[in-house]
C-alpha cells in the first residue's frame, strides 16, 4: 500500500510540471477554505486575500504604508484620515471600486458577528463614512496606527464577499487554488500561481527537489537545494508564542526550558530561542517576567498544551520542549487539534496552554492585539486597570510609555514566546521575488512584483 501510495503521489506531482514555466506552483499546508474577505483570518486565507483583493493602503517591503486602492491620504486635525480613491481600480466582474464599497466592508466587519477577528479589532470603535467620493474613517487609535493596520484590511465588493478587486483572479479548481493575472494597476508580470495541497513536507521536500514547485519551504535541517533552486531567507517578525490560562507560573517554567530545550541542528536556520516577552524585531528590549518575591504558585505537576497537528516542524520543537520539561519533574502532555479546533478552543477560553505561530505586523502596535480587551491575541481575558492609560500615551516605538507598558505585562503575562522564527524557502532560479518583513505574499506589490527570467 505504501509504494501504491507513493506512486500515486508522483502521478500526481508529474502534472504541475508541463505548466511550470507559465505559472508559479507553489503549496499549501492546510485547506484554506472559501476566499472570503469578511470571515476568513487563517494565514493561508490572507495569503489568498492578498493576491485577490487590494486594501485601501499596503506594507512596502520595509514595512512603511504606500498607496494601494488609496491614491492619497490625509491626516485631519481630530485625528480622522480621508482617502482619495483611485479611479482605474476594478473588480473581477468589471465594476469599479467605490467608496460605497470601503463602507460596505468596513460596516460588514463590525456587524457580522463570523466576521474576521484581527479585522474587527483594527475597526472597533471606528467610525467611517463617505464624504464626496472619499473614504473618511476616525478611530480612538493614533492614525499612524490605524493607517498601518488597514494594510490588513482588503476591500469587497458590495454584497460580495467573496470579489475582490486584486492583481490576480481567483479560481478554484478541484484540486488546485489557482490565480491567474489580471489587467490591474499593479501590472503584474507572471501569468499567475498555482496552489496544490501538500500537508506532507516530505512532499513537498520531493516535490522542490524534483523541480515541480517553484517556491517551497525546505525541512528545518540543512540541506543544498537542487541546482534549479536557491536559498531565500526572510526575516520576520515571526514567532512560537505559548498562551497561558492559568497564569504566570507555567510561563516561568517555560521561559526558563526554551534557553536549553532545542538542539541547534533542529532549529536550524528557521529559528532561535526567544530573549524577552515582545519581538526584538519590533524593536522591543528582552524582559523577562517579574517574579513575586514569594515565588509564583507551583503549577501542577502535568501540563497540558495544544497545538496546531500536522505542522513537523512545530511538533518537534514542541517534543524537544516536553523531554526539558522531564527534567524538572514535569509533564507537558502535548494535545494535536485541527487548526480549526484549535481556534474555537482559543476563541472560547477553553485551554491551559495553547501554541501557535504568530506573525506580527512590522511595527510595535501590533503587541497591543496581547492587551487590548478584544484584541485577536488577547485570549486569556487578559486586563489590567492601568493599560488604558499607558496605552492612550503611546506615540513611536521606543519612548517611556512602551517600556511601562511592558513592564506592566511583564507582571503578569498571558502568552510567552519560545522561539523567534524566519523563513527558508527554496525559489527557482528563474524566478525573481521580492522578499520583505511579511513574506513574499503579504506586501506590495507581492507577488505581483515578480517576474520570470527566461
Amino acid at each position: 500500500m505504501r509504494n501504491r501510495l507513493a506512486a500515486l503521489t508522483l502521478v500526481f506531482l508529474s502534472a504541475l510540471a508541463p505548466a511550470r514555466a507559465q505559472m508559479v506552483e507553489e503549496s499549501l499546508p492546510r485547506d484554506p477554505g472559501p476566499l472570503d474577505f469578511i470571515r476568513g483570518d487563517s494565514y493561508e486565507q490572507w495569503i489568498l486575500q492578498s493576491l485577490a483583493g487590494d486594501a485601501l493602503v499596503g506594507l512596502d517591503p520595509g514595512g512603511r504604508a504606500v498607496p494601494r486602492l488609496a491614491t492619497s491620504w490625509k491626516i485631519q486635525k481630530d485625528g480622522a484620515i480621508t482617502f482619495g480613491l483611485r479611479d482605474d481600480a476594478r473588480f473581477t466582474d468589471g465594476s469599479p471600486v467605490t467608496a460605497e464599497d470601503v463602507l460596505w466592508t468596513f460596516t460588514e466587519l463590525r456587524r457580522d458577528p463570523k466576521a474576521s477577528p484581527t479585522k474587527r479589532t483594527i475597526l472597533e470603535g471606528a467610525e467611517a463614512r463617505v464624504q464626496e467620493g472619499r473614504v473618511w474613517i476616525r478611530s480612538p487609535k493614533p492614525p499612524g496606527r490605524l493607517l498601518l493596520e488597514l494594510a490588513r484590511v482588503p476591500v469587497a465588493q458590495k454584497d460580495h464577499p467573496e470579489r475582490g478587486s486584486g492583481p490576480f483572479r481567483f479560481v478554484k479548481e478541484p484540486a488546485a487554488w489557482t490565480f491567474l493575472r489580471r489587467e490591474h494597476f499593479l501590472k503584474p508580470r507572471i501569468d499567475g500561481i498555482r496552489f496544490r495541497l501538500l500537508p506532507d513536507p516530505a512532499t513537498v521536500l520531493q516535490a522542490l527537489q524534483k523541480g515541480w514547485l517553484a517556491i517551497g519551504a525546505p525541512p528545518a535541517r540543512p540541506l543544498t537545494p537542487p541546482a534549479t533552486h536557491r536559498v531565500v531567507v526572510q526575516p520576520m517578525n515571526a514567532q512560537l508564542v505559548v498562551w497561558s490560562h492559568a497564569g504566570s507560573g507555567p510561563l516561568q517554567l517555560l521561559e526558563r526550558w526554551r534557553q536549553d530545550a532545542f538542539p541547534p541542528g533542529l532549529l536550524g536556520q528557521n529559528a532561535r530561542p526567544s530573549r524577552g516577552l515582545w519581538p526584538e524585531s519590533l524593536g522591543f528590549e528582552p524582559q523577562a517576567i517579574e517574579s513575586e518575591e514569594v515565588g509564583p504558585p507551583r503549577p501542577p505537576a502535568t501540563l497540558k498544551l495544544l497545538y496546531v497537528s500536522g505542522e513537523a516542524f512545530t511538533e518537534n520543537l514542541l517534543l524537544a520542549l516536553r523531554e526539558r520539561a522531564r527534567r524538572d519533574g514535569f509533564d507537558l502532555q502535548l494535545i494535536p487539534l485541527e487548526q480549526a479546533l484549535l481556534v474555537d478552543r482559543l476563541r472560547r477560553g477553553d485551554f491551559d496552554l495553547a501554541c501557535s505561530v504568530v506573525v506580527f505586523e512590522p511595527h510595535p502596535w501590533a503587541v497591543l492585539e496581547y492587551l487590548e480587551p478584544k484584541g485577536p491575541m488577547n485570549v486569556t481575558g487578559w486586563r489590567d486597570p492601568q493599560f488604558a492609560a499607558l496605552a492612550a500615551g503611546l506615540r513611536d516605538a521606543g519612548g517611556a510609555a512602551w517600556r511601562e507598558l511592558q513592564n506592566l505585562w511583564a507582571r503578569h503575562p498571558a502568552a510567552l514566546p519560545i522561539l523567534d522564527l524566519q523563513s527558508v524557502i527554496w525559489v527557482d532560479k528563474r524566478l525573481e521575488v521580492g522578499p520583505g518583513v511579511l513574506g513574499l505574499y503579504l506586501g506590495t506589490p507581492g507577488a505581483a512584483g515578480w517576474r520570470w527570467n527566461r
